[in-house]
């Protein structure tokens, strides 16, 4: 029996310790350009990291509430103690980029920031999709987009542009995936008549789209489903374009 008490003992000091680890690790990404600016949150109480992909980074702000030291490529920011929680704006330097970020203090545990540029996530991105085959590549980007999980490099986004194309349904493109050469969509499609539908991925094959995946074909009347759709990326599409334009007998003239 007390063996017993002291299992059950050790496996709730083990769910607490489990439970204050997951809101200790708070995990923020930040992608931006040159000249860009994004908000943040930051704890206004615990010491906060914002982690760079390069070293020689150098912080620049006229707040007297931030506590900033700079540490190779990490940025470790404090909040004064009894300053209020207004947003704290912070310039940086890299070089690479010189961008901002308006740190926003709230009553949330210690946040880990990490800032990319758009570069290195299209290389990411271009390595990821270089590691794949074809059919693999389009393949994992799907399972990905039905996980809610981007792959490596790959922006995501909250879009409500309407695409309907089929009578009697309503079609928003809820989610951009948004890669080097592929770029992922998450489709909603509603049956708004008043019999039943049924819906094929050939419906939404268009031009430069390489792969459709449907959750569920068949729709009562206001049923919808998710529709996932992989095409080429705009640079893709135009590189492609360009590429046909160009006359191979031009390129071994010029070699010559």
């Amino acid at each position: 029996m007390a063996g017993k008490v002291k299992l059950v003992a050790a496996t709730a000091a083990l769910i607490i310790v489990m439970v204050m680890a997951g809101q200790a690790l708070a995990l923020q990404s930040v992608t931006l350009v040159d000249g860009g600016s994004s908000f943040v949150d930051v704890s206004q109480r615990d010491l906060n990291l914002i982690k760079f992909q390069t070293t020689g980074v150098k912080a620049f702000t006229k707040s007297k509430s931030l506590d900033l030291r700079v540490d190779g490529e990490n940025v470790f920011v404090s909040i004064a103690e009894g300053e209020a929680p207004a947003p704290q704006e912070v310039f940086f330097v890299t070089s690479k980029a010189t961008f901002s970020l308006v740190l926003v203090p709230k009553a949330i545990p210690a946040e880990t920031i990490v800032v990319k540029s758009q570069k290195e996530d299209v290389a990411n991105a271009l390595q990821w999709e270089s590691s794949h085959d074809y059919i693999t590549g389009l393949k994992d980007l799907i399972k990905s987009m039905y996980a809610g999980v981007a792959p490596m490099g790959f922006s995501v986004s909250d879009t409500g542009k309407d695409a309907t194309k089929l009578a009697g349904t309503k079609e928003l493109v809820e989610k951009l995936y948004k890669g080097a050469t592929l770029t992922g969509e998450i489709h909603r499609v509603m049956n708004l008549s008043g019999t039943p539908l049924q819906i094929s991925e050939q419906q939404f094959y268009q031009k430069g789209v390489l792969a459709v995946s449907i959750n569920e074909r068949d729709l009562q009347p206001m049923q919808d489903t998710e529709i996932y759709i992989v095409r080429k990326s705009e640079t893709q599409s135009r590189m492609d374009k360009l590429q046909r334009g160009i006359n191979p007998l031009d390129v071994v003239r010029q070699k010559r």
